[in-house]
């Protein structure tokens, strides 16, 4: 677990609160979660009409995930969970005027929104307003279970728990993982979450090394038992404190009001620009709950309440889902040891997605000095390519932020090394397991995982006759599937290009690693040619629907003259300006 720096100044307002006594400090927490009612229901209606419309392609994006993170700056599934909570609402006005009076959460709401009818919704009001959020989200998971069984659907909800792997491993082997994660992206052809890659390495290796008996008993962690005693710690009868208490919403804002009006004549750009400003409006307020929330939890207030765990407390008492809680955690913790980081995020020049992907490395203490260098390196560039270079710097231990010319962002680092020559920042540090890997998995492919890498770990130590690290059983793993999923080393003609791209669309912010076409820069109907130079990936959407639509402009020369312009438009510049690098222009 990341140190907390307790120490680290507090602002003014924080000192304040102190003065007047922590249970203050608590009860300023909740009111700050749960307060900002009307901002969130205005969000959720311009990201229902956004989705209703696809206002997504006529900005230039090809899938609304690729939209909500690189120009709304959420993550996608929370777009869509926003867009399905509005389109509910219009079929359930008690539960909408009940939530805009701050009767019931946002995570309550979410959930209700899955079960509740016109016919029932009052019966399901009462419902949430005697039982937790932990108890509610039981209740309705055993309900949704029953109506989509009759229908073969997967009774799996989207809340299911999911379980943390904590991996450690020399610096050689974090550089491997990368590499071999990025291959990985190649096969499945689309951006393969940590835990959706560990899965398709267990397969893999699991094709060719059958599993040990004894393994698949071991394979069941700490923390997954860990997660299973806290669940059912806050299951148990909640005392008074616990229960989430109604708040009174803030008062009216008219910049709030005036984001709901007129969704139904605005078009893509203005819905954009309300979306996007309804995000920065909501990063103000989770910049203070973020402060506010690691204070308490340093205090232990959590614990004085009766809560044995964060989550917990995040569930029951904030009626926050408990990611969000850690994630707002993590952030807080790294904006105390990097306060640009703080600035960024609460004025809106750091999204969420940003800020939360360089919580890692700024809590990485040998960054210390480049810290402030890579706020403002994120600020720069997509979301698509703070992420490789985040990564590449935690695998290779070069923590000074990448130079924004094309082709910097991946230097000389093959994604194919071969194991004895492979170079890392290993180099100035011992070949010991201290780098930290965590993610979170399906608890079955969790473990599963782990019973396939102790497999792996007892047959290498049987070949040696000595113990072996789990970072060696790890990388036996990658090098297998390496194996199996490097590519030819005679390219064919027609793949160039393809190869000399990175096997994935050139569009600024696009995930598309599949349906891949050569464009030609300069129209072969204008007299271009088919030299490289004049040759760039696209996915076919980009392609057929973005550039011959006139949704987006490609000029320049590949591969590191390029300039993107997505959302075109005749009366007003293009929404978005890149240039190669995924570097942003305007």
């Amino acid at each position: 677990m990341d140190a907390i720096p307790i120490a680290a100044p507090q602002p003014a307002v924080l000192r304040a609160v102190y003065v007047r006594g922590p249970l203050e400090l608590e009860a300023q927490l909740v009111a700050q979660v749960r307060a900002p009612v009307a901002l969130r229901r205005a969000l959720a209606r311009v990201a229902g009409r956004m989705m209703a419309v696809h206002g997504w392609e006529r900005l230039g994006s090809a899938r609304p995930s690729d939209y909500a993170v690189e120009q709304a700056g959420i993550s996608g599934r929370e777009l869509r969970d926003l867009a399905a909570v509005d389109q509910a609402l219009a079929e359930l006005p008690v539960l909408d005027a009940a939530f805009r009076a701050g009767e019931i959460s946002w995570t309550q709401l979410r959930l209700l929104c899955r079960v509740a009818t016109g016919e029932d919704q009052e019966e399901w009001l009462a419902l949430a307003a005697r039982l937790t959020a932990r108890e509610l989200a039981r209740e309705v998971r055993a309900v949704d279970r029953r109506a989509r069984e009759p229908l073969g659907m997967n009774p799996a909800s989207d809340d299911e728990k999911r379980v943390g792997v904590v991996l450690r491993l020399t610096p050689r082997a974090r550089a491997r993982y990368w590499s071999a994660r990025q291959v990985a992206n190649r096969v499945a052809g689309h951006v393969l979450s940590h835990g959706a890659f560990a899965e398709l390495l267990t397969a893999e290796v699991l094709s060719g090394v059958p599993l040990d008996a004894t393994a698949e008993a071991e394979g069941t962690p700490a923390c997954v038992a860990a997660c299973s005693e806290i669940s059912d710690a806050g299951g148990s009868a909640p005392i008074p404190q616990r229960r989430s208490p109604s708040v009174s919403p803030l008062p009216p804002d008219p910049e709030v009001a005036a984001l709901e009006q007129g969704l139904d004549e605005a078009d893509a750009f203005e819905l954009d620009r309300r979306l996007r400003r309804a995000v920065q409006l909501e990063a103000r307020n989770h910049a203070r709950v973020a402060s506010l929330l690691l204070d308490v939890i340093i205090w232990g207030l959590h614990r004085d309440l009766g809560f044995c765990s964060v989550d917990a407390y995040a569930e029951e008492r904030l009626a926050m889902a408990p990611s969000r809680a850690r994630a707002l955690l993590r952030i807080e913790r790294a904006a105390r040891v990097c306060p640009p980081l703080r600035e960024a995020f609460a004025n809106g020049r750091l999204s969420w997605v940003q800020a939360y992907l360089l919580v890692p490395l700024l809590l990485e203490p040998a960054a210390g000095r480049y810290r402030e260098g890579w706020v403002e390196h994120a600020q720069l560039i997509t979301v698509r390519r703070l992420g490789d270079d985040v990564e590449r710097a935690l695998a290779l231990g070069e923590f000074a932020p990448p130079p924004l010319e094309p082709g910097a962002e991946h230097g000389e680092f093959d994604l194919h090394p071969d194991p004895a020559g492979l170079q890392t920042g290993a180099q100035t540090r011992l070949e010991k397991e201290r780098e930290r890997l965590v993610f979170n998995a399906h608890p079955e492919v969790a473990q599963l995982f782990r019973a396939v890498l102790a497999t792996v770990q007892r047959r290498i130590e049987q070949i040696r006759g000595h113990p072996c690290k789990q970072s060696d059983a790890l990388e036996a793993m990658l090098d297998h599937a390496l194996a199996t999923w490097r590519p030819k080393k005679r390219v064919q003609r027609d793949y160039v290009v393809f190869e000399r791209d990175g096997w994935r669309c050139t569009v600024p912010g696009c995930t598309s690693y599949r349906y891949l076409h050569r464009h030609h820069i300069v129209f072969r109907s204008h007299s271009g040619s088919s030299r490289r130079s004049n040759l760039t990936t696209l996915c076919w959407w980009h392609h057929r629907r973005g550039i011959h639509q006139h949704v987006l402009r490609c000029t320049g020369t590949a591969p590191d003259g390029l300039r993107f312009e997505l959302g075109l438009r005749s009366d007003d510049p293009p929404l978005a300006i890149y240039r190669s690098g995924e570097v942003r222009v305007a």
